[in-house]
């Protein structure tokens, strides 16, 4: 992975993809891309809203990881990136380390405690470090994106599942409703409106960043190759029911 000005020196690379945190990694990235070099860039759901000061606070270990949250303007400035297409997909590095591990949560009707962020209560440096974020990512990023006029439903699709699936070489079997395509589909309600937490986002965790958000706009159903696997608040799926993709090669540069 590289970042920064080390873009500029690799002329001769054949494609790096590189993970996102502040707005300067962006214009060097619209930099190198201005030059031919191919790469691409990523960004994740919190580097859009969080800030160093959240580290500051009584709980701030819940937003330790890597990168770190950097400031308002490097949150600005990934927002126009995803705007001006600089960033091709959004990701979460979902890691759902418990807050305070010593106490246990009910989850799928058993109680759970994991170890967790109060590892480095005497020493910072023993946090895990990481964030919960799997299930937040396409409502936060509807609610605050598309609602709030930063990024058109085209971008949200094509940053969230098509630009993926083009990258990965899995395209046009995912990413896209086309004959020939998996039925993978969300049936999403662009108006609902809920007080967003830990109730709704099902991580196996004791805290969500995003809890008490008020948002619009919530999926209501999923379908796997044509299956219904999510019905409301329901989970209909069943173990086992992934299967292999073979990826082809020579897969799109975005």
């Amino acid at each position: 992975m590289l970042r920064g000005a080390a873009l500029a020196e690799q002329a001769s690379a054949s494609l790096y993809v590189v993970h996102v945190n502040q707005a300067g990694e962006a214009d060097q990235l619209r930099y190198a891309r201005s030059r031919g070099i191919k790469v691409m860039g990523e960004t994740c759901p919190p580097y859009l809203f969080f800030t160093e000061d959240h580290l500051r606070r009584p709980d701030g270990a819940k937003w330790i990881c890597s990168p770190p949250m950097r400031t308002q303007e490097d949150n600005l400035g990934l927002w126009k990136a995803l705007a001006d297409s600089t960033l091709q997909t959004i990701g979460t590095d979902h890691c759902p380390f418990f807050f305070d591990g010593t106490q246990t949560i009910e989850y799928e009707g058993k109680q759970v405690a994991i170890p967790g962020k109060e590892l480095g209560m005497d020493d910072f440096t023993k946090i895990p470090n990481g964030v919960p974020g799997v299930g937040d990512r396409l409502p936060i990023l509807w609610t605050y994106g598309v609602r709030a006029g930063r990024i058109s439903p085209n971008q949200f699709v094509a940053l969230t599942s098509t630009n993926v699936a083009k990258i990965f070489g899995i395209y046009p079997k995912k990413g896209t409703l086309l004959p020939g395509s998996d039925a993978d589909i969300v049936i999403w309600d662009p108006e609902r409106q809920l007080t967003y937490g830990q109730a709704y986002s099902h991580h196996r965790t004791d805290y969500n960043l995003y809890e008490n958000w008020e948002l619009v706009g919530y999926p209501e159903r999923v379908f796997l190759r044509g299956d219904l696997i999510v019905e409301g608040d329901r989970w209909l799926g069943k173990r086992g029911g992934g299967q292999f993709l073979k990826r082809s090669p020579n897969a799109a540069i975005l």
